[in-house]
């Protein structure tokens, strides 16, 4: 999952009914009822000409190794875009997950956000989009399923017999609630946190073994502002003789732009969840 697609993540109301046994009346009223989250498109501003900056971490673990870097990109709404007939708003990153410039086109409306893709692209995610990450109003507590395409095709022969595999794609995102975060860029008291989850289910050609690999990604969001950090865990499993690996990858918000408005902290503040691995 890429990061822009890591940053817009969705949900959908689930409507749990209980009924039945005393025990099972008990704990409906021990479990708080699903509450919409109102005017949810305030945060996730995407006005022309906005700004939002942010110091990275990325950090990969194997047996072998462990490597870290540090990085730093930067956020801009440069314009609109035509794609299939749908204008879409372009998000133009200098180091997108320290892999250097790219554009994402997302629409916005009163249904939710739509992600078209990116640009330079892949032919993964070519077959994965358009498709739906936010459905408005968010409401807090319920999951939402993004996306389930089966037998794509991963464009990479990772077994060695000069195949490409194949494998099932399926994402979800669940809005945990609000919770207090403090970045570069400020605190806020209420951040609505997001999780989301890619999970590519691969079945290698040369011997129709099945390996999981899982994307995982932490995103706090702040009315009025946007994202302002998310922490995104990718493990890959051992394929043959090879081992697994784990990769880190974090952004924080240290400054922002919005309607000419400039908001920064003079002080860093970096990832907990890196800087204690």
């Amino acid at each position: 999952m890429s990061s822009s697609v890591a940053r817009v993540c969705s949900v959908l109301a689930l409507l749990v009914i209980l009924t039945g046994s005393l025990a099972s009346a008990k704990a409906a009223e021990s479990t708080p009822l699903l509450k919409e989250v109102q005017n949810t498109e305030e945060f996730f501003p995407d006005e022309i000409g906005s700004v939002w900056r942010y110091v990275g971490h990325t950090r990969t673990e194997t047996i072998e190794r462990i490597a870290g870097t540090t990085f730093k990109n930067e956020v801009t709404t440069i314009g609109t875009t035509n794609i299939q007939g749908t204008t879409a708003k372009i998000f133009r990153e200098t180091n997108q997950g320290n892999k250097g410039p790219s554009d994402g086109f997302f629409r916005r409306d009163k249904t939710g956000i739509m992600y078209y893709g990116s640009q330079p692209t892949t032919p993964f995610e070519q077959q994965l989009v358009p498709y739906q990450v936010l459905n408005f109003p968010l409401v807090l507590g319920a999951t939402f399923h993004q996306l389930k395409k089966t037998d794509v095709d991963l464009q990479v022969d990772i077994d060695g017999d000069g195949q490409p595999e194949r494998g099932d794609v399926v994402a979800d995102a669940h809005v945990a609630g609000y919770e207090p975060v403090t970045v570069a860029a400020g605190t806020f008291p209420e951040a609505l946190r997001i999780d989301a989850v890619m999970t590519i289910s691969i079945t290698l050609s040369k011997n129709r073994h099945r390996a999981v690999s899982q994307d995982k990604i932490i995103s706090w969001f702040v009315r009025g502002v946007g994202l302002v950090k998310y922490v995104e865990t990718i493990e890959s499993p051992p394929v043959l003789e090879t081992r697994g690996e784990i990769a880190y990858l974090s952004e924080e918000l240290e400054s922002y732009t919005l309607k000419g408005t400039v908001k920064a902290s003079p002080a860093p503040i970096f990832s907990e969840h890196l800087s204690g691995l």
